[in-house]
């Protein structure tokens, strides 16, 4: 936001105090795709200073360097680093890293996805594989390695956030491996509920239908797939602003008694599938 050319502190504007995020450092994993992104632009209009951590060093740098500018226009400090999501001592050190550079990490949020969608018959070994480590297995790398620097924090505690599908608790044809693996993502946010509060640190999922950015997984000439377009109750695909607004909630002093939670930002769609 600019006033006359000008950039404004976005961190200096008013707003209710439980959706500021003024002091605070947040890790966005897949910092590089739509909803990631999105995240990022809320946090930094909250206040949050920012890392933006992306899957792959290659046109995802160039994406999320183009967002670093972007929110620098604002006002905001934000680093770009390179995430393995599929080796977690990759993870475990970029996180460090992080937490050093930024004094610490108070809040992590995890927008790994990986789309797959094949009869269970066609599914390779190696295709389920990939599959489990980008919607499960990242998102337990970065709980892990999040929640260890958070217990680091003075005071300790903080805030997770791993964002889903809602596949992975309805059943859809030929979603098998993708399904599975949100589905234990869920799980994942409701169990370390439990063992982190002692910490001071929440877990909370966001569970997506379809999106304005999922157009190539679906073939809507399908009737199962059309499914997920039809039944949306607003009659249109969700977006990645859409989703912001609850990562910045689940983010702030307001969620502060809310954990183990899988919020639906679907449009309705669990409704009928």
């Amino acid at each position: 936001m600019t006033t006359s050319g000008t950039p404004v502190d976005l961190a200096a504007l008013p707003g209710p105090a439980h959706l500021r995020l003024d002091g605070k450092r947040a890790l966005i994993v897949a910092a590089e795709s739509p909803v990631g992104a999105a995240i990022a632009r809320a946090y930094a209009q909250a206040g949050a200073e920012l890392a933006l951590a992306v899957l792959r060093p290659d046109e995802a740098v160039v994406s999320a360097k183009r967002l670093q500018r972007e929110l620098e226009g604002l006002g905001t400090r934000s680093t770009v680093y390179v995430m393995d999501v599929v080796l977690g001592k990759n993870v475990q050190v970029t996180t460090r890293q992080i937490a050093k550079e930024l004094g610490g990490v108070d809040i992590a949020v995890c927008a790994s996805d990986l789309f797959l969608g094949k009869p269970i018959g066609r599914t390779s070994d190696s295709e389920l594989q990939q599959v489990m480590a980008y919607n499960f297995n990242a998102h337990f790398f970065v709980a892990r390695s999040a929640s260890d620097e958070m217990r680091r924090n003075d005071p300790a505690g903080g805030r997770i956030i791993l964002l889903s599908h809602v596949l992975g608790e309805r059943g859809l044809s030929n979603t098998a491996a993708y399904g599975a693996a949100h589905g234990a993502t869920q799980q994942l946010v409701r169990s370390l509920s439990q063992e982190l509060a002692p910490q001071g640190v929440t877990i909370n999922g966001i569970s997506t239908g379809w999106m304005d950015w999922m157009q190539d997984r679906l073939d809507e000439r399908n009737d199962d797939a059309g499914r997920a377009v039809r039944f949306t109750l607003p009659r249109r695909a969700g977006s990645p602003e859409d989703v912001a607004p609850m990562a910045v909630w689940l983010a702030g002093s307001g969620a502060g008694n809310v954990t183990g939670q899988v919020f639906h930002v679907d449009g309705g769609l669990t409704q009928h599938l």
